[in-house]
């Protein structure tokens, strides 16, 4: 399944978020959460993109140093969780404190995972995202011409 569209959220006070209806199948038995690479939100993955990706990061050579930063950063911040009853998933808390999930939260779909954003770091990135996404299409037009 591929994730797609934005999706605002309130995070309870016990910080747990709902997933979004029409994900929550791919989600069904468990979640897995780790730290977004470079950015303050949170990965949220289905157990078949969980092992796609983190099989990628295993399979890096253990004598590469920056391999061993990426596995730590990947393996060091993941939880695998579940979903209850209501489709929500609690939030670890040094997950909540990385990317400074609070009350108003917006899950955004990245193709084979869903990020967790603070609302108003959202609001913040996104015209820095959109201008860099504009740049990078400027520069593929140019290489097709």
């Amino acid at each position: 399944m591929q994730f797609h569209g934005e999706y605002l959220h309130r995070m309870d006070p016990q910080g747990r978020v709902a997933i979004p209806a029409r994900f929550r199948e791919t989600y069904k038995g468990v979640v897995y959460l780790t730290k977004g690479l470079g950015d303050p939100c949170v990965w949220a993955f289905s157990a078949q993109s969980w092992d796609a990706w983190s099989g990628s990061i295993a399979a890096m050579s253990a004598l590469n140093r920056q391999a061993r930063v990426l596995r730590r950063m990947t393996f060091g911040s993941a939880f695998d969780l579940t979903l209850d009853r209501q489709g929500r998933v609690l939030v670890p808390p040094p997950l909540r404190r990385y990317a400074n999930l609070t009350d108003e939260v917006i899950l955004i779909g990245a193709g084979n995972f869903l990020e967790l954003w603070d609302l108003h770091r959202w609001e913040e990135e996104l015209p820095h995202i959109e201008e860099a996404a504009s740049q990078l299409a400027d520069s593929v037009g140019e290489k097709d011409q």
